[in-house]
């Protein structure tokens, strides 16, 4: 490869640790493997957790929001510390929201050979809603790629697209031995009476299904049994055990959206069949029939598919995150 990586994860901390658990620590795993890769998971995760503590109290949203503290900038030179073992120019991957626009610009004057690359794993605009400070000008000057998830994005912001990625782990169930026939995990957004419509059939016909759901209020709830509707996400070791332990993942697509979700990703890779309105689906090399089945309407979903034997994907590894960076390695 012509570069080495710097990966700026979107990780969650624990204790002072990177969370093991956390969906972006499990889908970077591949990477950690690699000489020419460091992943970050958060600022300053080489540093022992009181002194992340300090970093998150200066920076804390809430606390600058009543004043805005200063020197801030004293924490970019320690935000990771790595040296690669040859020296090729660094290309910084950025998937993390906690990378601001002065931080960009810290590493463009330090690495001044370096190449940038922006990674949206959700919909460009609701990230904007959340970095505000990046507009479409500002992202165009500070970063040499741009990608994203969603080919719908693409098109509209003339983007590069990749596809969603994700690192294989071990999960034990070896007599497949299923408690529920259909589960979903996930956040309501718009979906919520979609997923209400598709649990009431699916019990009607008598498949055992499972939902564990973010995002709601308490007034927008529909209480069904076996639906879990909370304030926290489940970590993502146990919500991968919970879905080796179904016969079939839902995936109910958020409106705008028509990129691979970590639903497909998921049951490819553990040879879970899959539920989804996601038609692009259909252009995917693991479609099938007999391991996907795509509605429009809730009517088109089968209870026989939910019934039938299981289906193996034949998952070689294509959904690894080692594949983007020999993606990106080409583009530049």
């Amino acid at each position: 490869m012509k570069y080495n990586y710097v990966y700026f994860d979107d990780g969650a901390v624990l204790n002072g640790c990177p969370d093991i658990n956390n969906y972006y620590y499990i889908c970077t795993l591949d990477l950690k493997r690699l000489d020419n890769v460091y992943v970050v998971s958060y600022p300053l995760d080489c540093k022992p957790g009181i002194i992340h503590s300090f970093y998150v109290m200066h920076n804390h949203p809430i606390i600058n929001s009543v004043i805005t503290l200063p020197f801030k900038s004293i924490w970019y030179p320690f935000f990771f510390k790595y040296s690669f073992k040859n020296d090729k120019p660094i290309c910084f991957v950025v998937s993390g929201y906690y990378i601001t626009v002065d931080y960009i610009r810290f590493l463009k004057k330090k690495y001044v050979n370096s190449k940038f690359v922006l990674l949206h794993r959700d919909l460009v605009d609701l990230w904007h809603k959340r970095k505000p400070q990046f507009s479409r000008r500002l992202v165009g000057e500070l970063y040499d790629i741009e990608m994203s998830y969603d080919k719908g994005d693409c098109a509209k912001y003339n983007l590069v697209h990749f596809d969603e990625f994700e690192s294989k782990i071990d999960i034990l169930n070896q007599d497949n031995k299923y408690i529920y026939d259909v589960f979903f995990a996930g956040t309501a957004k718009d979906r919520l009476p979609l997923l209400i419509d598709i649990y009431d059939y699916l019990t009607s016909a008598g498949i055992n299904v499972k939902y564990f759901i973010t995002g709601t209020t308490s007034e927008s709830r529909i209480e069904r049994k076996n639906i879990v509707y909370s304030d926290k996400n489940m970590n993502y070791r146990e919500m991968l055990n919970c879905s080796i332990k179904s016969r079939c993942l839902l995936e109910v697509q958020q409106a705008g959206a028509v990129g691979y979700t970590s639903r497909f990703l998921e049951a490819v890779m553990y040879n879970r069949k899959l539920i989804t309105n996601n038609i692009t689906i259909a252009e995917s090399k693991f479609f099938d029939e007999k391991g996907i089945n795509i509605f429009a309407n809730v009517n088109d979903i089968s209870v026989n598919f939910v019934k039938s034997k299981p289906y193996n994907f034949n998952y070689q590894g294509e959904f690894s995150p080692i594949h983007l960076i020999e993606k990106i390695d080409s583009l530049l």
